[in-house]
Formats: structure tokens, sequence, C-alpha cells
């Protein structure tokens, strides 16, 4: 029959409401801190930062020459968002436009860095204090009291008499531990009893030292070493999402139409649709990159190019249309443009555009609209070229453009020949962003780190000493129920 040891009583606690006032502040600490340490909202922030950078990648956003432009920033965000009809409005109010810019993004940032210094710290501390536990066994404290195990989780306690001798009852505890420990320890120590026990073991002519079995079993202490490596190695990402967040700097001008010309102080760089002229009666499209000294031309296909600390990409965009003077003559104008000229790059952004163009030599202006032929390409869209005279609100000529063809327009003077060529226009970006091998060390800690998490870390620390009459105290501490229970089961024998 086992029976409860009677211990020293406890101080007297406080009363009335100075009590309830530790009582509700324990309490809040304890639900505090249960939340900080919780890995679940560090998963939701997580996601949502993921979800948010997902959005970067697929919205458009704000770009980095309109941020000095509070009005010029406000008419993009605004027309952008009015393209996505009803969506946009919620987009534009979760700051889905410039993500990496938004109070949202940046207050999710904030409270997961918060988040992975606190689990950082918490998985640091069980790890430093499991890896002590073995010193325990040697520290000199009166018999039949519990060891000072200090660790920053709950620690279940067990303490009785049990039948038989202090070594039996450490062979039984140390058989129940068996199946499950990786590590085993243990000792017999010299201790002075405590007041109570050497009161009751008095009557027994015992000398004042008793001896004292102690056994450490536990598992997982090596994986719990490495369980801090993965938040550190969260910490070293989000940081490096802050980092890009705050140097970072992004030009996306307007699609380039053919000829035109386009440049940011900011990075130094600047770009021209440029169009070469390979053979006669070919037209090569190139953009020209420049950056301080040097120069590079890319072709008219998806490309990415570093130049220096600038990454550029570049693709296709809408379709455009080059018009050309076949005999050079500068008489192409668009409407309120000062200087004519031989050649006339018009872009057209989405099905059913429209552009004028003006030849004031002749007398007739052209309206040239994109019809969308219901292919999955933008490429395959043609366009109608609608000619209009003097005054006349009505066309006195009317042709459609498949691709690069020579067309006599009727003018006043006669047929005027024109060169229509349909080409992409250039879509262009360049941004400065910290190298993304700073991810490789977090990637390799975080994959470190959760082979921490394997195992959970548990162990059991019993001490066995003396207690009359031929019983023994023994004090059981653990973080693991189930083995609790073993040892309790085995020691405790029903009358």
């Amino acid at each position: 029959m086992v029976q409860a040891v009677n211990e020293a009583p406890s101080p007297v606690p406080p009363t009335g409401m100075e009590a309830d006032a530790m009582s509700q502040s324990r309490r809040g600490f304890e639900a505090l801190w249960a939340v900080l340490i919780n890995p679940l909202p560090l998963l939701v922030f997580a996601v949502l930062l993921l979800l948010m950078l997902l959005a970067s990648a697929w919205l458009p956003q704000l770009p980095g020459q309109l941020r000095s432009e509070p009005l010029a920033a406000g008419r993009w965000v605004t027309t952008t968002a009015e393209s996505l009809g009803a969506l946009g409005s919620v987009l534009r109010m979760a700051g889905l436009f410039d993500v990496l810019h938004s109070l949202l993004f940046r207050l999710l940032l904030t409270a997961t860095a918060f988040l992975l210094l606190v689990q950082s710290a918490y998985d640091a501390l069980v790890a430093l204090q499991l890896r002590r536990l073995p010193a325990l066994l040697d520290i000199a404290v009166p018999g039949g009291e519990a060891l000072p195990v200090v660790l920053p989780f709950v620690v279940q306690r067990w303490r009785a008499a049990a039948p038989g001798s202090p070594l039996t009852v450490a062979a039984q505890c140390e058989a129940q531990t068996q199946p499950w420990a990786t590590h085993l320890e243990r000792r017999t120590l010299r201790v002075q009893p405590s007041p109570s026990q050497a009161e009751m073991l008095a009557t027994a002519d015992t000398t004042s030292v008793i001896l004292e079995e102690r056994l450490l079993a536990w598992r997982g202490v090596s994986e719990a070493v490495l369980r801090p490596l993965l938040p550190v190695g969260m910490l070293l990402a989000v940081g490096l999402v802050w980092w890009y967040s705050a140097v970072s700097y992004q030009f996306a001008p307007a699609p380039l139409l053919p000829g035109e010309r386009t440049s940011d102080s900011v990075l130094g760089v600047a770009f021209e649709y440029v169009l070469t002229y390979p053979t006669s009666g070919v037209i090569g499209p190139v953009l020209s990159v420049t950056k301080d000294a040097r120069q590079e031309l890319l072709p008219l296909t998806p490309t990415q190019l570093t130049l220096d600390d600038v990454v550029v990409t570049v693709q296709p965009g809408a379709p455009a249309i080059l018009v050309r003077m076949l005999d050079g003559a500068p008489w192409l104008a668009q409407p309120g443009q000062a200087t004519a000229v031989a050649e006339l790059g018009l872009g057209f952004p989405n099905p059913g555009s429209e552009q004028a163009l003006v030849i004031p030599h002749v007398g007739v202006g052209l309206r040239i609209i994109r019809q969308d032929n219901g292919t999955a390409t933008a490429a395959d869209d043609a366009f109608v070229v609608e000619v209009f005279q003097g005054s006349s609100e009505e066309p006195v000529q009317r042709v459609t453009i498949n691709g690069s063809q020579v067309e006599r327009i009727k003018t006043p003077r006669g047929e005027l020949p024109l060169s229509f060529i349909p080409m992409p226009m250039f879509q262009v970006r360049a941004y400065t962003a910290p190298g993304l091998w700073w991810l490789a060390p977090a990637f390799i800690l975080v994959g470190v780190g959760a082979l921490g998490f394997r195992r959970r870390p548990i162990f059991l620390l019993a001490q066995a000493g003396p207690w009359p009459i031929e019983r023994t105290v023994v004090i059981i501490q653990t973080n693991h129920a189930v083995a609790l229970e073993g040892v309790r089961r085995t020691l405790v024998k029903p009358s």
C-alpha cells in the first residue's frame, strides 16, 4: 500500500484582493506565453505573408518611379484597380498593388519576426535546460526533497512512499523507462536527510547520512538542440524579405513603342526600342539596354539580364503597328504632334483600341482600330485602317492589316503608298534586390531544424530514498504523462 508523504507546509499565501490580482496577472501572463510559443499563430502569419508575396508576383505592382509622386501613384492604383472590376477595390484596400510597402504587409512581417524571436529563444532555452538535466544527479539536496528541475514548460511531479528498498524501487523505475529511453544514468549519493525524514528515521537508529538512488532517463534531447535552428532560419528569411522591401527598387515604364526611349535616373538604366534593318525590306526589332558604359541588345523574346546590380526582364507586350513612308518623307504625325516623322509606332493595349494618324501634306487622316480575331494570342489580331479626307465624317477607304503589307492610301493628290508592319510593344522592367543566395543559409537552417521535430524530447527523473518502515520515498519528475503513469502503476501495490 502506497501512502502519500507529508511535506512541509507552504508559507501562508496572500488572501483577498491581493491574491485575486496576483492570480489574474499570473493567468494572463501564462495565457499570453502559451500563445507566443504556440506554432499555430506563427503558421497563420507565415501563410498570410506567403499569400501576399504570391499576390505581388501575380498582380501588377506600383512602379518605383511613381512612389515619389503621390498623385501619379494614386492615378495608377485607381486605374489598375478599376481594370479588375469589383475585386480591384478589395485588392486596393488590402494594399496588394504595392505589397512590399503596404501597412498590412509590414504589420505581418513585424508580428512574424517577433514570434520567431520568442520561439527561437524558447527552443534554445528548452534545449539548454534539457542538456543540464544530467548535472542534477550530482546536486546535494536533503533526502526526500525534489531536485530543482527548471524548464520553460509544465513538469509533472509525483511523490509517494513505496514498499521496498531504494535499490529495488530505482530498478523498477529503470525497467519501466528502458522501452522508450535512449539514455539512462544512475547515481547513488550520500545526502543529509530532510528534517521530516530525519525525525521519522530517528527511531530506526540510523546515522545522519543516508543513501539516495537517482535515475535520469531521456530521449530526443539531441533533436531538441536542433529545434532552434528552424525559427532562426525562418527569421533569416523574414529578414531578407524586410531587406528586400526596404532597399529594392523597381522601374516599370509603360510598354515601349517602336522607336521609343525611356530611362530611370535612380537605376542609371536606359531602354530604347530600336529598329534594325539586317537586309533590304526586313526589320529587326531589338531592345537597347544601357547601364553606365555597358550596352546590350535584347531580342523581342522573354529575356532576363543582369547589368551590375540591376536585373532587367523583357517580354513582348501588347500589339503595336509601325507606319512608314516608303519614300522616307517626314509626313506622319499624331494629332497635336508638332514635328512630323517618316515612321511612327502606335500601340493598342486592348482589342477595340484605336489610334489616330494625320498626314497634313496630303490632307488625310487615318483611324487604326485593333480587332480581336478570337485566337488565344494577341499577335493574331488584325487592324482596320479607315481613311478620312478633309472634314468628311465618313471614311473614303477601309483596309484590313493582317501582317506586314503596303497599302495605297487615297488622298486628294492621288494614292500614297504606306507600309504597315505589326509588331509587339516591348514590356520592360528593371529592379534591384538582394541576392537570392541569402536564401540558401535560411533553407539549410530550416531543413536541419526540422529534423529536431521528428521526436518530442521527454525525460523522467526519479529519486528513491529510505523511508520507515522498510519503505522508500520516491519522487518522479517528468514531462511525459504516459511514462509517469507506467511508473506509478508499477510502484503502487493495491492492498
